[in-house]
């Protein structure tokens, strides 16, 4: 089993909020299967989900396969050029 960390976690979320929420936001659309929100973050990610948080509530998008910390970045992007 692979962890991640709590502190990684909000290292990773706060990161992709502040540089990248647009891709957060495609998450939400895409995997998510959410197509209107007002507002939306990356509240937690797993090494098996990452969770949105938009308009009060959630949304967990679970990854293809378990990922570790050093996963993170590369299984991020892979999912971005999926949509794209």
């Amino acid at each position: 089993m692979k962890i991640i960390s709590s502190k990684t976690s909000e290292r990773v979320c706060n990161h992709m909020n502040k540089d990248h929420i647009d891709s957060v936001h495609k998450y939400l659309k895409y995997y998510g299967k959410i197509s209107e929100f007002k507002e939306a973050f990356l509240e937690e990610i797993t090494s098996q989900f990452m969770k949105i948080k938009y308009d009060g509530k959630s949304a967990i998008i679970n990854f293809k396969i378990e990922i570790s910390e050093d996963e993170i970045h590369k299984t991020l992007v892979s999912m971005i050029r999926e949509i794209e």
